[in-house]
């Protein structure tokens, strides 16, 4: 039987030993970098299930190496820091990471986190890497990209989620709460932060943001992918 596989990032080696241990009795399979370089080496050797990345390193900033772990695939990515100010707790979800854990952290509550977005991401993959929406639009989630009339931008985690869901209900209305639960994990939530993200989705995945065609408001429900040949 194979175990997820973490990789842990952190120049501390007592958390990584920590972690390591505590990882491995709690059922998953665990290697540790006390650098970006030396991760980037492990992620040639074999990709983990999921990375828990340190922001402070002694060769590269964590962001810019989560940046280049994405870059070799779509490896969700938990984030355990010092670093707790709401500026980097901010861009270090949008823009990098499933989760933000502030040290001094709790073991069973990093467990925790780590489990749900081991659980979300494996049921949020779409069946396809790559979905073509239709022939001006497709969306490529191993490359965490969606291409428009041949040019190429990049998103964010929580994008990638956002339209995962949106993929797996193509072409149907697809509810405010249910969104928020599938993208967050909150049917409770903010619906502001959604509407926020659908704009920035627009402006991506759209050919005309100011009259979108492709994310579509759903009146009553929520939001509708038109989605070319899926149903």
């Amino acid at each position: 039987m194979q175990f997820p596989l973490i990789l842990v990032i952190d120049d501390d080696p007592i958390i990584t030993r920590t972690l390591s241990l505590n990882l491995q009795a709690d059922g998953y399979d665990v290697v540790t970098a006390a650098g970006g370089g030396e991760a980037l080496r492990v992620l040639e050797r074999r990709l983990p299930d999921l990375a828990i990345v340190d922001l402070i390193l002694p060769d590269i900033h964590g962001f810019d190496l989560s940046r280049k772990i994405k870059s070799y695939n779509d490896i969700p990515i938990v984030m355990l820091t010092a670093v707790g100010t709401e500026e980097s707790i901010i861009a270090g979800l949008e823009r990098y990471a499933e989760d933000y854990v502030v040290k001094p952290f709790s073991y069973k509550q990093l467990l925790a986190r780590v489990t749900r977005v081991l659980k979300r991401t494996r049921t949020a993959k779409p069946e396809r890497d790559v979905v073509k929406i239709s022939n001006a639009v497709a969306i490529d989630f191993a490359r965490h990209s969606v291409t428009v009339n041949g040019n190429e931008t990049k998103l964010t985690p929580t994008e990638s989620r956002a339209l995962a869901s949106l993929v797996r209900h193509a072409n149907q209305g697809v509810a405010t709460e249910t969104l928020l639960r599938e993208i967050w994990e909150d049917d409770e939530g903010d619906e502001n932060r959604l509407w926020v993200l659908i704009k920035r989705l627009r402006e991506k995945i759209e050919p005309d943001p100011r009259e979108p065609r492709v994310l579509v408001n759903e009146r009553g429900v929520g939001y509708r992918l038109e989605v070319g040949g899926l149903s």
